[in-house]
C-alpha cells in the first residue's frame, strides 16, 4: 500500500492507494482516527457496482444515487444532496462518503463545502481520472450552461481511498480516457512516467495490480507536488490546466455529450503541443513523444464538424480568465510554461489543421 499526504489549510489529506483497501475502508478511517461518515453519494452505474458495498462497509446508509452524466454536474443534484443531508440530520460534525468519478466527487465535495459553511468529506474514486485527478487537490464544482466547472470551491477531502481494482469494472473507453490526466501529469514533472503506458492500455488486465499501484501512485505524487506549493492557483498550479483550456472548450460546445473529459483534454495537448512548436518552445522530438503518449487514449471522438467559432467563444469565458484573457499552458521539453496568451486566429489555425488531418 502506498500513502501520500496533502497538507493543506484545512488540513491533511490522506490519500491511499492499494488494491482492496475499498474493502479495508472502516478499518483504515479507525486507524487514522477519521471520522466514519454518515451518509454516501454515489450514481445509477457505480452503485450496485462499488457505491452501495462502500457505505454498508462503513456503516452508511444506502447511497444517494445521482443520475450518470457530465451533463448532470449541475445545482438541481447540489440541491438534491444537501436536502436530504439537511432532513436526515447531518450536522457539522458530519462526514460525507462519495464514491464514483469525477462528476460525483466533484459534485459531493462542492455540496460538502457549502452545506452548514462545510461539512467533512471523503472520497473513494472509481475511475482512473478521478484516481489521479479529479478526487485529489480540492477543486470541487458544478457546470453552467456558460462552461465547465463556472462554480465550485477548494475544498479538499479528508480522505481518497484509492482501490486499483475498481478499475476491472470500467469500460476500456473511460479507461483509456482517464490515461490523458497521468499523460499529462507525466509531461509536467517526471517524463519517465510515460514509459509505463507506453503500450496500448484498454482494460484492468493490461497492468499488473503493481502496475497499476506504480502508474497511479506516482501521478497523484506529482500533483500532490504540485497542490502543496499553490493549493489555490495563484502560480504554479496553473500547470495542472495543460490541455484543459481547449479540452473544456470542446465539452461545454458539444454541450458535454461528445466527450469524455480525458477525451476533450487529449484533443487539447494536441493543440498545444503545435502552438508551442509554432513558439519554438517545443523541440521536434519532444513534441512527437507528446504526440505518442496521447496515442495511448485510442481514436479521439471527431472534431471536423464543430464550429470553431463556438469553441472560441466557450474559451472566452474560461474561468481562468483574467484582464489580459485566458492564460495558456504550453508544454517544453522538460516541463510546461503558464500564462501564454493565444491570439483567436493563432487558435483557429491549429484548430483547422487538428481538424483538416484527423
Amino acid at each position: 500500500m502506498s500513502e501520500i499526504v496533502i497538507a493543506g489549510e484545512r488540513g491533511p489529506t490522506d490519500v491511499l492507494v492499494s488494491c482492496g483497501c475499498v474493502t479495508r475502508l472502516g478499518r483504515e478511517l479507525d486507524t487514522r482516527g477519521v471520522l466514519r461518515p454518515s451518509r454516501a453519494v454515489t450514481n445509477s452505474t457505480v452503485a450496485p457496482l462499488h457505491g452501495r458495498n462502500a457505505a454498508q462497509i462503513v456503516g452508511a446508509p444506502p447511497p444517494h444515487e445521482l443520475p450518470d452524466g457530465e451533463n448532470y454536474k449541475r445545482w438541481d443534484q447540489v440541491a438534491s444532496l444537501v436536502e436530504e443531508w439537511l432532513e436526515a440530520g447531518l450536522h457539522r460534525g458530519g462526514s460525507v462518503l462519495a464514491v464514483g468519478g469525477g462528476v460525483v466527487t466533484d459534485t459531493v465535495g462542492f455540496a460538502a463545502a457549502v452545506y452548514l459553511r462545510g461539512i467533512q468529506w471523503l472520497a473513494v474514486p472509481t475511475t482512473l481520472l478521478a484516481m489521479v485527478d479529479a478526487s485529489v487537490g480540492g477543486k470541487t464544482g458544478i457546470n453552467l450552461e456558460a462552461g465547465k466547472n463556472l462554480v465550485g470551491a477548494f475544498w479538499a477531502p479528508r480522505l481518497v481511498a484509492v482501490d486499483p481494482e475498481t478499475l476491472a469494472t470500467l469500460p476500456s473507453r473511460e479507461l483509456r480516457a482517464g490515461l490523458a490526466e497521468v499523460v499529462k501529469a507525466a509531461w509536467i514533472a517526471d517524463h519517465d512516467v510515460l514509459d509505463l503506458i507506453e503500450g496500448p492500455i484498454d482494460s484492468f488486465g493490461s497492468l499488473s495490480p503493481a502496475g497499476w499501484e506504480e502508474l497511479i501512485t506516482r501521478a497523484i505524487g506529482i500533483k500532490a507536488g504540485v497542490v502543496e506549493a499553490d493549493e489555490r492557483e495563484a502560480g504554479a498550479r496553473k500547470a495542472l490546466n495543460l490541455g484543459h483550456t481547449l479540452g473544456h472548450g470542446l465539452e461545454a460546445a458539444t454541450d458535454y455529450r461528445r466527450f469524455l473529459h480525458g477525451e476533450a483534454v487529449g484533443w487539447g495537448m494536441l493543440a498545444v503541443a503545435r502552438l508551442a512548436r509554432r513558439r519554438a518552445l517545443l523541440s521536434e522530438a519532444a513534441a512527437h513523444r507528446l504526440v505518442r503518449a496521447v496515442a495511448v487514449l485510442g481514436a479521439l471522438p471527431p472534431i471536423d464538424d464543430l464550429d470553431v467559432a463556438e469553441v472560441l467563444q466557450v474559451i472566452a469565458r474560461d474561468k481562468k480568465r483574467d484582464d489580459l484573457g485566458v492564460g495558456w499552458v504550453l508544454p517544453t521539453d522538460d516541463g510546461v510554461v503558464l500564462d501564454q496568451r493565444v491570439s483567436a486566429d493563432e487558435l483557429r489555425e491549429v484548430f483547422t489543421e487538428l481538424q483538416r488531418e484527423k
